[in-house]
């Protein structure tokens, strides 16, 4: 299926990212799940993770040759590469994590040294005597039984006396083999999400050494399954912030694979608590900030709450310029609510944290990536309190203001539609948030496009547009559909399916008998698109045809209208593609948006040509444009565009007020003849008298003409086929 894409006005259409993988898999890309069946990512479970399977696809397609993820957890994507034979980076700030990672990517120590080392462990533990600390950690105590502690304490007392006679990559695999059987002997449960249950209990705990001994031969298994594929591993792994990523060369990273963390109050510092107290790293959940969590994405309410954030000073920070207005609008909202609250939990000041973070890693992603870099983070929108956050749309913008060119989101799965314990009913999704670097996107030139496109699309299609669309559909007790929330849909964006189960997202679509809570017919489609120069103007035309003809072939005997809203340079021979093939158009040339332009003193007429310095003075003093003078620029182009979205409208209502004129059937009778050559054809087609017919029943022609001169030709084979169609046109 090819994924999901929105021609926005004065926007550019990101490259296609097809997926071949099973709907399984395609679902569970933001999961763990399938990685616990999958050698070496099966040592241990850390909540945070994506799909194996799915990173090796994306890698063996676009074949990088050096590949990053600054969110690096457990390695998932480093020891993708390394299967692969690839450069990988990773970072990761959590420091218990890289810990457990780099044990995974030791997977090409020797295994026989691997083995004797840990046996030499467990050899000395045994020898130790058995005895608890006098203060031991409150969670430890109710995790464990008395004899469980202290064998565990044992093997890591053992462990840390010889570890410095180790290497480092025996040093860390047997570390991570520790750590992994610290669940296995635990008696109580644990969440979805890692945190552990105290006061559930599982069915069976293995005894330490038994746990151990499963680990150790699981571990031994795989480390000889990747060495029969790959020497060693090829990945560099650091312990260190990805706002930074100071340790990675500039320019050096082609492609990019992560999954940072989510905006929805996760505490990832939290989730290995059990571990790290066990190794004595924190002795209650207090000590998480100061050893974990500080050095962390601001993702969580307790994160925040600890640093005392001031909320105006986050969204006054140039990073959130992008979004601010937007940004404004939703943590003011969860402060009101917060006060109403029994937790008050500190929401307002978390979103506006974590995505002065995420602005912070993207400007340091675009200095480390190539200009043709491609990008992909696995994520998931946000509603806490019940209060909808855009996350990919954001982190989008975040992106553009960054330095890269374009992005596009794929959704793979549907969020809070299961849980019984959910706390708001605000349908929420996770997906691929693919974002591409062209060198163009650093240009002034570039920036400008794209900030005037912004601003041109607002006032053409939600200023010019809409309220025609609006009026017209309420007059005739119409659905209009556009981007925004709506409880019969997920997500914000208006997604229709085309005849080959491609979806496809746009700006308009007008439905009888939709409702908020309820999809309706559709009977209208409408897209829009831009080309700042006239060059690949076709092809432009050619994506909109891809987007729409396939929907309406879906929906043919229900849609009966299809347009396009074009701004820009457009040659002729692409406008005429479109007309030809049955598309309504408003399209506002360049010349005229540069009239309106000049209306506010403003010169926007620049070329391949202008210097950059002059774009960059034009993008200040975009940016600095006031109300009064988007007001005049909203008049002078609805003058300019007036009689182009009269004749839009009035096509419009033509087709959606249609009637059937004349209808003609012709049921065809005959005997068939076959002919091995042109001249036997000739010579029978001279005795067939045509002047009476004769033969069986072969098909019904039907033919349908309405008031606005649309016409509809079908076949059909039988009689039970063409009443069902009379009765589809009579619905």
């Amino acid at each position: 299926m090819t994924k999901p894409s929105q021609l926005q006005l004065f926007g550019l259409v990101p490259e296609s990212h097809k997926d071949a993988q099973s709907r399984v898999i395609q679902e569970r890309v933001g999961t763990f799940t399938d990685n616990m069946k999958l050698p070496i990512h099966r040592w241990f479970r850390y909540s945070a993770g994506f799909s194996a399977a799915w990173v090796e696809k994306v890698i063996t397609d676009l074949e990088p040759q050096t590949i990053l993820d600054p969110f690096a957890g457990s390695g998932t994507v480093c020891l993708a590469a390394d299967k692969l034979g690839i450069n990988s980076f990773g970072i990761e700030a959590h420091p218990f994590v890289y810990k457990l990672a780099k044990g995974k990517l030791s997977w090409g120590a020797n295994v026989h040294t691997f083995v004797e080392a840990v046996a030499e462990v467990k050899r000395f533990a045994i020898s130790l005597q058995p005895n608890l600390p006098e203060q031991l950690p409150a969670l430890l105590g109710k995790c464990y039984t008395s004899e469980a502690l202290i064998d565990l304490f044992r093997l890591r007392q053992a462990y840390c006396e010889i570890a410095s006679s180790l290497s480092e990559e025996l040093q860390f695999l047997i570390f991570l083999a520790i750590s992994a059987i610290l669940r296995m002997s635990s008696h109580v449960g644990t969440a979805q999400w890692q945190y552990i249950l105290p006061n559930k209990r599982k069915v069976k705990a293995y005894e330490p050494f038994d746990a151990l001994e499963k680990q150790v031969s699981l571990m031994q298994e795989d480390m000889c399954y990747l060495q029969s594929l790959a020497r060693s591993s090829q990945a560099t792994f650091i312990n260190e912030d990805a706002r930074s990523l100071k340790s990675i060369p500039d320019k050096l990273i082609d492609l990019v694979i992560t999954s940072p963390p989510y905006a929805n109050n996760y505490d990832y510092a939290d989730a290995t608590r059990l571990e790290m107290t066990f190794w004595g790293e924190v002795d209650s959940w207090g000590d998480l900030h100061k050893t974990v969590r500080q050095f962390l994405i601001r993702s969580s309410s307790q994160h925040v709450s600890k640093d005392r954030l001031s909320l105006d000073a986050l969204i006054s920070t140039p990073i959130v310029d992008p979004i601010r207005d937007e940004l404004v609008l939703v943590c003011q909202e969860l402060e009101k609510i917060r006060g109403t609250k029994g937790g008050n939990k500190a929401y307002h000041t978390m979103v506006a944290a974590y995505f002065n973070d995420l602005g912070i890693v993207f400007y340091a992603l675009r200095r480390v990536t190539t200009s043709s870099c491609k990008v992909c983070f696995v994520v998931g929108d946000s509603a806490p309190y019940g209060v909808y956050v855009p996350v990919e749309q954001w982190l989008g913008k975040l992106a553009i203001a960054a330095g890269f060119d374009v992005w596009s989101f794929e959704q793979i799965r549907q969020r809070n539609i299961k849980w019984k314990n959910r706390k708001h009913n605000v349908p929420l999704h996770e997906g691929r948030l693919w974002i591409e670097g062209e060198s163009m996107a650093q240009s002034p030139s570039h920036k400008f496009g794209q900030d005037l496109g912004k601003l041109l699309e607002d006032i053409v299609l939600d200023d010019i547009l809409k309220p025609r669309l609006q009026q017209f559909a309420q007059s005739k007790n119409y659905y209009l559909d556009w981007q925004r929330p709506r409880p019969a849909r997920s997500g914000k964006k208006v997604t229709w399916e085309d005849k080959y189960g491609n979806k496809h997202d746009l700006d308009f679509v007008i439905e009888i008998g939709g409702t908020d809570d309820q999809i309706g017919r559709p009977v209208a489609f409408i897209e829009s698109a831009w080309r700042r120069y006239t060059k690949h103007s076709k092809n432009k035309a050619q994506e909109i045809q891809g987007a729409i003809l396939p929907i309406i072939e879906l929906h043919q005997l229900s849609a009966p209208f299809y347009g396009a809203v074009l701004a820009g340079d457009f040659t002729k021979p692409a406008l005429d593609q479109l007309r030809n093939n049955g598309f309504a158009i408003i399209y506002i040339p360049y010349k005229d948006v540069v009239a309106a332009f000049k209306g506010i003193d403003f010169n926007v007429a620049f070329d391949e040509e202008t210097p950059d310095e002059i774009y960059a003075v034009a993008s200040k003093k975009l940016a600095s444009l006031t109300s009064s003078d988007k007001e005049r620029l909203r008049q002078a182009l609805m003058q300019v565009s007036k009689q182009e979205v009269d004749s839009f409208m009035n096509t419009l209502r033509n087709s959606l007020e249609r009637y059937i004129a004349k209808i003609i059937l012709i049921p065809l009778f005959g005997a068939k003849y076959e002919f091995e050559n042109i001249d036997d054809a000739l010579t029978q087609l001279d005795t067939i008298d045509i002047a009476k017919p004769s033969g069986e029943f072969e098909r019904f022609e039907v033919i349908i003409d309405y008031s606005n001169n649309d016409t509809i030709r079908a076949t059909f084979q039988n009689k039970t086929l063409l009443a069902d169609f009379l009765r589809k046109l009579e619905s």
